[in-house]
């Protein structure tokens, strides 16, 4: 959404074609159809029993022309889940569905856009067949194929999305790839020197004012159910928590989001929150004395660690929550060898104020400057600029659109 956001503001027309997954529900949607100007829903292949009946009702006539509005707002009111291909050979286009392809290329035919971007390389095929004269970038997200041992992590089942060889496949079909942080742009560039690789890292709004965290010391855990999060969850709960518990006995852990691994704890001062909005996850991070990430593996960029540190929060992480953020290691936030140091660093966190707000402010000042809307999009404007002026010269014609 803050993509989506800056592109508007800097004045394209965006069309989006949405293949959803069963973390859309219906406000996600309605956010997202009030920013874009064309909005399409993808119907999930026909396995899928409730859509399947509701295509079979509709007739082929909704199936062929499924434009912005009414699939749309039948998926507002109707849950719906992805249907995926985990039980494939492993590549990754069997991730983009057929109508996904047909949808972008007709509105490829109808609008003709200067740019069109696939979120993930998994919905990269969608980029066959699209004009040369229109520019393909890949939002990678996530580079699944690079340092595949660092999920070789006792107790973590680590899940299994596509093939190496199939995604450099898929990433090969964009002129523009974009990093979410330094150290993809590193793997992808080494990879495909003759593309152009950008970092559109993250960006969140910042906190309008510094809050005095006040009352019983408060740990604040954030994260979704994906596994790595999970495990880093327990982990933290068997190795650094009881030692926490025991040098500040009024300690309180919070734990937010679709996170496992705290239902079974037998402990009153471990609270599962469990989803929140927007608003109340800010609410969270300005209670939190300290904010965790427990995850010992994991790919990307660590989101809940920029959410952090852009609401001044102090901040404690393994090795792999600090990838692509090293430069504010031991400055901005704490990185934990193991998980007695990970023990003592929350601890010194919790019982030295003087300590606590200095990490703060730094936090506050490395958010600011690494994660600002300027600094993050930059690149990405520099690009499409370039493109634009490229078309102009050419006497294109180019539009503001943008798919």
């Amino acid at each position: 959404m803050a993509l989506l956001t800056w592109l508007k503001n800097q004045g394209f027309q965006l069309s989006y074609i949405l293949q959803p997954v069963d973390v859309d529900g219906p406000d996600g949607v309605r956010r997202l159809r009030e920013l874009v100007d064309r909005l399409e829903v993808v119907p999930p292949p026909r396995e899928e029993g409730r859509i399947k009946e509701f295509l079979r009702r509709a007739g082929r006539r909704v199936e062929m022309k499924l434009r912005p509005g009414q699939l749309g707002r039948w998926l507002l009111d109707h849950p719906f889940k992805w249907v995926h291909a985990s039980d494939g050979d492993g590549h990754i286009d069997q991730w983009c569905w057929a109508a996904t392809r047909k949808a972008v290329q007709r509105e490829v035919k109808a609008v003709r856009p200067i740019a069109v971007m696939s979120e993930y390389a998994l919905l990269s095929r969608s980029l066959e067949n699209v004009p040369a004269s229109t520019l393909k970038i890949i939002d990678t997200v996530e580079v699944f194929f690079r340092n595949r041992e660092r999920f070789s992590v006792e107790g973590l089942a680590a899940p299994f999305v596509c093939t190496p060889e199939s995604e450099q496949v898929a990433l090969n079909r964009a002129d523009v790839l974009i990093a979410i942080q330094k150290n993809d742009a590193h793997v992808l560039r080494s990879l495909f020197p003759e593309k152009r690789v950008i970092t559109v890292s993250h960006t969140y709004q910042q906190c309008t004012e510094i809050m005095t965290r006040t009352g019983m010391a408060t740990i604040l855990c954030v994260g979704s159910s994906n596994p790595y999060n999970s495990h880093g969850l327990r982990q933290f709960l068997d190795h650094a928590w009881p030692m926490i518990g025991r040098r500040v006995p009024d300690v309180t852990l919070r734990v937010v989001g679709g996170v496992s691994g705290v239902e079974t704890a037998d402990d009153a001062s471990v609270i599962h929150v469990g989803r929140v909005d927007d608003d109340g996850l800010a609410r969270e991070y300005q209670m939190a004395h300290v904010v965790i990430n427990p995850q010992v593996a994991g790919t990307g960029l660590k989101i809940k660690c920029v959410e952090a540190l852009t609401a001044g929060c102090p901040l404690v992480m393994n090795r792999a929550g600090a990838d692509g953020l090293e430069e504010g290691e031991g400055s901005a936030f704490l990185v934990a060898k193991d998980w007695p140091e990970f023990g003592v660093h929350v601890v010194r966190i919790l019982t030295d104020e003087a300590f606590r707000r200095e990490l703060e402010m730094r936090a506050r000042r490395f958010a600011e400057r690494m994660f600002s809307a300027d600094v993050t999009f930059s690149e990405l404007e520099l690009i499409l600029t370039e493109h634009m002026n490229l078309l102009a010269r050419q006497d294109a014609s180019p539009t503001r659109d943008l798919l």
